[in-house]
């Protein structure tokens, strides 16, 4: 849906006299927008959407590659993130997973992993696998994807 700025130019000129109008008045969606007021602003959006089709998704193969990637790191925290996979692994290999305790063992992962030496040379390649588990783990989790935008 396209995104009409909605002003009314009677009413700006009027603001004018009184002092400066700073609101913003949108007809539409703006998600994946950034809007800001004032003279000589400038700002910087960065924006993933991530596929709601969770069928296309192998989240053990995304969790091995992203395991995969973490077990190129340098960290004191090894044993930590190892045990963090093997919990969401444990969490799989149930009838009925439940997504949430698979998406706490990933960000615990994460977080150890994220501390580590080269964590942001690997960014790059963690981000199409972190993408595709975070569409399989759902809505909760977007903001894993924080830590590779």
């Amino acid at each position: 849906m396209p995104v009409n700025a909605l002003t009314n130019n009677d009413d700006m000129r009027s603001d004018r006299s009184r002092g400066q109008n700073r609101s913003i008045s949108v007809g539409g969606s703006v998600t994946g927008s950034a809007m800001i007021t004032g003279d000589r602003n400038t700002t910087s959006l960065q924006y993933s959407q991530v596929s709601s089709a969770t069928s296309d998704v192998d989240i053990r193969e995304e969790l091995n590659a992203i395991n995969h990637i973490f077990s190129k790191l340098s960290s004191s925290d090894r044993r930590k993130i190892d045990n963090a996979f093997a919990d969401a692994e444990e969490e799989l290999d149930k009838p009925q997973p439940d997504k949430a305790e698979v998406g706490k063992a990933l960000e615990r992962a994460i977080d150890y992993a994220s501390k580590a030496l080269g964590f942001a040379s690997e960014i790059d390649y963690l981000k199409p696998h972190l993408t595709k588990t975070v569409a399989w783990l759902g809505s909760d989790w977007h903001k894993l994807l924080r830590l590779v935008s």
